[in-house]
């Protein structure tokens, strides 16, 4: 896969999101379709502790499950925006991004700080992760059938290790993108360059 220009990146990314995304609501259907259909054969007390016990299990995998998938997208973007893993595994940058020098100022398009077009490089990462916490709403509890995941994985104590990895805006991090110029190209009308790597400092 060759550089993107961030937007493009963008674009690519959604598209991909929004069919995961489907699959988790189907397989999330099919979970609660499988509990209904156990308590229709054994018909339990629904107020029992041993039902509530069973049902408080089958809730941690799926807490279990939804974790390891954010754990393991943090850690694959993480990966595509490292310069070192790039490297050792000789792929191409993750994005293509445009320098320009005007009145001795850099200027980076889009820029690599949040904007307020929230289309710059720290915004385009937040989005790609707030993506991949989404997977913890597409899916009814099952305790109560309705509401949501999200407060049993923000305190999953191995997300937040996992998010130390990423230039993430949030509260316990966010130390500056390290920028490197990596097999620029260099226009002689303009004097643009064409960023070729994003990465946090090592």
């Amino acid at each position: 896969m060759k550089p993107l220009f961030p937007d493009d990146l963008e674009q690519i990314h959604s598209a991909l999101v929004i069919t995961r995304l489907e699959d988790i609501k189907n397989h999330g259907k099919e979970i609660h379709k499988l509990l209904k259909d156990t308590a229709d054969n054994i018909k339990p007390d629904k107020k029992s502790a041993t039902w509530l016990s069973y049902q408080d299990y089958v809730n941690g995998l799926v807490v279990k499950g939804m974790t390891e998938a954010i754990e393991a997208s943090m850690h694959y973007l993480a990966d595509q925006i490292s310069i070192s893993y790039n490297k050792h595994q000789a792929l191409p940058p993750m994005f293509d991004i445009k320098v320009d020098l005007r009145d001795r100022d850099v200027i980076f398009d889009p820029t690599i700080e949040s904007n307020s077009r929230q289309n710059g490089i720290r915004d385009i990462i937040q989005k790609i992760l707030d993506d991949f916490i989404s997977i913890c709403i597409q899916m009814p509890r099952l305790d109560t059938n309705s509401g949501d995941y999200l407060v049993e994985i923000k305190d999953q104590f191995q997300l937040f290790g996992a998010m130390q990895t990423l230039p993430i805006n949030s509260t316990i991090l966010f130390k500056p993108l390290k920028i490197s110029l990596i097999n620029t190209k260099t226009s002689s009308s303009s004097g643009k360059r064409l960023l070729r790597r994003v990465s946090r400092p090592s």
